[in-house]
């Protein structure tokens, strides 16, 4: 786990990574995404050891082999693009509703949209 603070092995790691699952545009991408993760992870205090990344990427391992396969990395790839569609598509959905209270005055200090006098 030593690596995890090693930017030669991170790029490293990025490369390779990126040969067998090229889910972003170019290693150096997948290597900022490393390191951000890496980041959050760590920043809060927490131990980044083999336990601790073992334990998180469980999840992945759909067939408790041990191993993370391409298939389980699609699959979980793609399941975190459809929620963030639908994260989109909620957002945009609620566009037109936060726009109508974006012009209201809560505060009733005058202004183009609805005022609000207690």
């Amino acid at each position: 786990m030593d690596g995890s603070a090693n930017d030669q092995v991170i790029t490293k790691l990025s490369t390779r990574v990126h040969e067998l699952f090229p889910l972003r545009s170019d290693a150096d991408e997948l290597k900022d995404f490393v390191t951000s993760s890496i980041e959050s992870i760590a920043g809060g205090g927490a131990v980044v050891d083999k336990e601790s990344v073992a334990k998180g990427m469980k999840w992945v391992d759909d067939d408790g082999d041990g191993h993370i396969s391409k298939k389980e990395v699609a699959k979980y790839y793609n399941l975190a693009g459809k929620k963030f569609m639908e994260i989109s598509k909620t957002i945009k959905q609620l566009g037109p509703m936060l726009a109508m209270f974006g012009g209201m005055d809560m505060n009733g200090g005058g202004g183009d949209g609805f005022k609000m006098d207690l």
